[in-house]
């Protein structure tokens, strides 16, 4: 393929979302892989469980008042957990939390794979064509839906609707406490509305370059 000079970076940019999408394929096989037929007494490991967890030992510590400014800190912080146990009881948790590293990196490879696509119309000199303000459109859509989901899953597990497989019923040293899962995606909304009103730019300026053309 021949690189078109002015538009270098588009090519760049575009094989590495490209790159981007094939990884989560390969990481999201490699992880069903791993994922099929355990043994009842096999031990397996859930890996990498995004959460928030509130530390009663930093009470004392919310608030410093200085000299120059008065601090206030949280004492919640996202963290990972890992958790390892015989499968026949996390059997739940585990298909849990890898259905839900599933759904995200399912988000991610929608929004990588039409970035591309934009991408590749504007290397090959069509920063204006007909699919971009669609693709565009698109990705706004796909953002809109997973904060929404986001937001939704939030509200029901604060309101006890549902509780979350094997972290609420873990026995914590006294002073820690997991209270939620850490989602991702915390300014998808603005980024989709964002992506929303560039796809409907995109295709009034398709719209005026196609009369542009018409007119020549």
């Amino acid at each position: 393929m021949n690189l078109r000079k002015d538009w270098s970076l588009a090519y760049f940019l575009c094989y590495l979302c490209q790159i981007g999408y094939w990884f989560i394929i390969i990481s999201v096989v490699m992880e069903v892989f791993l994922s099929i037929g355990p043994e009842p007494n096999e031990r397996v490991i859930i890996r990498d469980v995004p959460v928030y967890i509130e530390l009663q030992q930093f009470d004392g510590y919310k608030d410093v008042e200085l000299e120059e400014a008065y601090l206030s800190i949280p004492e919640r912080m996202s963290s990972e957990l890992n958790i390892s146990g015989q499968y026949s009881e996390v059997k739940s948790a585990f298909f849990f939390f890898n259905g839900f590293k599933l759904y995200e990196n399912g988000v991610f490879f929608i929004l990588l794979f039409l970035f591309s696509k934009v991408l590749r119309n504007v290397a090959e000199g069509e920063p204006f064509h007909s699919r971009n303000s669609f693709y565009f459109s698109v990705i706004g859509l796909t953002l809109f839906a997973s904060a929404f989901i986001n937001l939704a899953f939030q509200f029901l597990n604060h309101g006890h609707f549902f509780s979350l497989p094997l972290l609420e019923s873990l026995d914590l040293p006294e002073g820690i406490e997991i209270t939620s899962l850490n989602m991702f995606g915390d300014d998808f909304i603005l980024a989709g509305i964002f992506f929303v009103i560039l796809g409907y730019v995109f295709k009034e300026g398709t719209r005026i370059y196609e009369e542009q053309k018409l007119t020549v």
